[in-house]
């Protein structure tokens, strides 16, 4: 990997962040969601799941190494599996410091491409590359411009003037290094693609890789000390506001089903017409009241896509300059001494009511 970023930002690891990076890709019907569990029930309740990335401290010895292969020497342990040369796995790698995000993204998109729609940039991306060998992969994915952009729009700006020499400085051991990668199934075989190694990592024939794909990146965890707690897990998984209203058309139909249904039966005034009308209007009350809950669903997704939006806009904001001209309209106009005393107030008694609290 080169030392150089290569014009390309880091990105804040964030499932609001990523699901519209991938979005202005092109890509349509996919979200990524964080993850708090590694329970196969969770998965699924999640699937379709394309998916999972996973952020970690990289434990290399040599943060600098030049080249992927000693990275990947240098990097350690990866929960097992064994390196592999497999042409049906879409992998490259990791040539630039700043992409791996991209980069982890990527690698489950173009090996489910024929479960997503990747859009003209990536598909055409993945035709290129195709026949590439792993490295020229990376290269190409380097100098690919319209994925870059895509990825630089999230670029969060320069709060503060910065040493020149300090935005280019090279990551060194005393760093905390982080690191992106992904696990996705191809062919019945569960993958990790981490850019840093020569070659996909084979973990192993699986049934079903929800099942034991959990198992894989607790390996991968245990081998940090108990104290290690910055870890970062989400599921790039179908969209869904889109499975929502599919069932809620589905729902939908099963009632007109059942409302001709109870007009023919309402036709009938005996006795055992009267029972089964009945027993027919309690299912469309049960249905119109499942129709309600997934209608609560879809307004939470909506809701959730909407924050993600001006969220989004605001990492994009540089607040510094408003801040500077607030604090120093306040100062000349007498206030802003005052404000600052009665703030330092506030905090003493805060801090006076949370030592109360714990000597309770």
């Amino acid at each position: 990997m080169s030392n150089e970023n290569g014009n390309w930002c880091l990105i804040e690891s964030d499932p609001g962040v990523f699901t519209e990076l991938i979005h202005n890709m092109g890509v349509r019907d996919v979200q990524v969601e964080e993850l708090y569990s590694l329970d196969s029930d969770t998965l699924r309740a999640m699937e379709p799941v394309y998916g999972l990335i996973f952020l970690f401290k990289w434990q290399g010895q040599n943060a600098s190494s030049s080249t992927p292969a000693n990275q990947a020497a240098a990097g350690g342990g990866s929960g097992g599996g064994t390196v592999v040369d497999n042409q049906d796995v879409f992998f490259a790698q990791q040539i630039i410091q700043n992409a791996c995000a991209t980069q982890a993204i990527l690698s489950i998109l173009l090996n489910r491409e024929g479960e997503i729609e990747l859009g003209e940039t990536l598909a055409n991306f993945r035709s290129f590359a195709a026949d590439l060998p792993p490295d020229m992969r990376g290269l190409a994915l380097t100098n690919c411009d319209q994925i870059r952009e895509v990825h630089n729009s999230f670029v969060r700006p320069e709060s503060f003037l910065t040493d020149p020499d300090e935005q280019r400085r090279v990551a060194d051991e005393d760093d905390d290094l982080f690191h992106f990668i992904s696990y996705v199934p191809v062919n019945g075989r569960l993958y990790e693609l981490d850019g840093l190694k020569s070659g996909p990592v084979d973990h192993g024939k699986t049934d079903n890789w929800l099942d034991d794909v959990g198992a894989v990146i607790q390996r991968r965890m245990a081998e940090y000390s108990q104290g290690e707690i910055r870890f970062n897990l989400m599921a790039l998984i179908g969209d869904r506001r889109k499975l929502l209203s599919e069932q809620i058309s589905t729902v939908d139909a099963d009632i007109s089903r059942l409302m001709a249904m109870l007009e023919q039966l309402r036709l009938d005034d005996t006795t055992e017409a009267v029972r089964e009308s009945q027993a027919v209007e309690s299912k469309i009350a049960g249905l119109n009241s499942e129709r309600a809950e997934l209608e609560h669903k879809v307004d939470i997704e909506n809701d959730k896509f909407s924050r993600y939006k001006f969220d989004n806009s605001l990492r994009k904001l540089n607040f510094i300059p408003f801040v500077y001209q607030l604090v120093r309209a306040m100062a000349e106009k007498g206030v802003l001494a005052p404000a600052v005393e009665k703030a330092k107030e506030k905090a003493k008694s805060r801090s006076r009511h949370y030592q109360q609290q714990q000597q309770q």
